[in-house]
């Protein structure tokens, strides 16, 4: 699950930000791998004032090693999508 997280972390354009709790949750584990680096919670103001969101400050070299390998674990060898 959070290796899904990862990759579409890769897909989008800075600035990075997670809102719903699962997100978070995955990218607090992620910071324990040593996959991505983030600048800490910050409080939503937008819909829910409770609501906290993560800014992901940076995807690792670790990260980045993770999402090549899924990559190429999802397309094989060949490069064509299974």
């Amino acid at each position: 699950m959070d290796i899904q997280l990862l990759v579409r972390l890769g897909r989008m354009m800075p600035p990075r930000t997670l809102a719903l709790s699962a997100d978070i949750a995955a990218a607090k584990r992620l910071v324990g791998a040593g996959m991505i680096e983030i600048t800490g919670q910050l409080r939503s103001e937008k819909r829910i004032p409770d609501m906290y969101a993560v800014r992901v400050h940076q995807i690792t070299a670790a990260g980045l090693s993770a999402i090549a390998a899924e990559k190429e674990r999802a397309c094989g060898p060949s490069g064509f999508v299974r």
